[in-house]
């Protein structure tokens, strides 16, 4: 019971963190997808021609989706740890009753509501720019969740590396954000040419926005179960890891 306990406040501690804030960790959110969609799919779009039968617009709507997602759930959890680092009382969550599965667990949880909230208000707001069908509403939403874990794992991970907010933001600005714009959020892997198209096929990223551009438009350029196989592999291991780090006091402990 202490245990529940335990997990459910540190789980509604970080969600009301973000939410009080919200106008930094949500706002910011609106404020850019409008634009994307607006300036890429909307004035831009005009003169793109259809991609395997869909509108530019309709075509980038998912990926546009997909980076809030990323970039939110990521954020949230790099953030909170860092600072609870910086704050010097992280140290106090280790004697709590929590199993070290169950402290990075809701961590991970915040993330994913996160991210889930951010996804389906992006929805909202693309229903101002075409008419909102969506293939698969329900893997839609588990892709959202399974990408939200994904990237919610990450940013322990480098909120754990990073000793200041220079050291955090080079993550997001070098590799993460880089990544998504190289993952076929704005572009078809079918128009590149050979090795970039190769190189873009390296990208982990690619086959997140694949596997959520299939939920909602039912068109796909990778093989499905692969889409989901990189997924799960990758959340597997920054699960994983995030779980060791802990058990290890990295960064934690001093």
């Amino acid at each position: 019971m202490a245990k529940r306990t335990a997990f459910l406040t540190l789980t509604r501690r970080e969600i009301m963190r973000f939410l009080g804030i919200w106008k930094q960790t949500i706002l910011p959110t609106w404020i850019n997808t409008a634009l994307y969609l607006a300036i890429f799919g909307g004035f831009i779009g005009r003169v793109v021609p259809n991609i395997s039968g869909f509108s530019y617009l309709e075509f980038i709507i998912p990926g546009v989706l997909m980076m809030g997602v990323i970039n939110s759930a990521y954020a949230n959890n790099s953030s909170s740890i860092f600072m609870m680092r910086w704050l010097n009382y992280i140290e106090s969550m280790l004697v709590s009753p929590l199993s070290y599965i169950e402290m990075v667990g809701a961590f991970i949880v915040a993330g994913i509501v996160r991210g889930l909230m951010v996804g389906v208000s992006i929805y909202l707001i693309s229903l101002l720019f075409y008419s909102g069908h969506v293939f698969n509403p329900l893997l839609a939403l588990l892709v959202i969740v399974m990408i939200s874990f994904v990237f919610g794992c990450v940013g322990i991970l480098i909120g754990l590396w990073s000793d200041t907010w220079d050291q955090m933001n080079i993550w997001s600005t070098f590799l993460i954000t880089p990544l998504i714009f190289l993952g076929g959020v704005f572009h078809s892997v079918s128009n590149l040419s050979g090795a970039i198209a190769t190189i873009t096929k390296m990208n982990p990223i690619f086959y997140m926005v694949d596997l959520f551009r299939y939920s909602m438009l039912g068109f796909s350029e990778a093989n499905l179960l692969l889409d989901f196989a990189v997924v799960l592999a990758i959340g597997a291991a920054v699960f994983s890891i995030s779980v060791f780090l802990f058990m290890k006091g990295w960064k934690i402990r001093k």
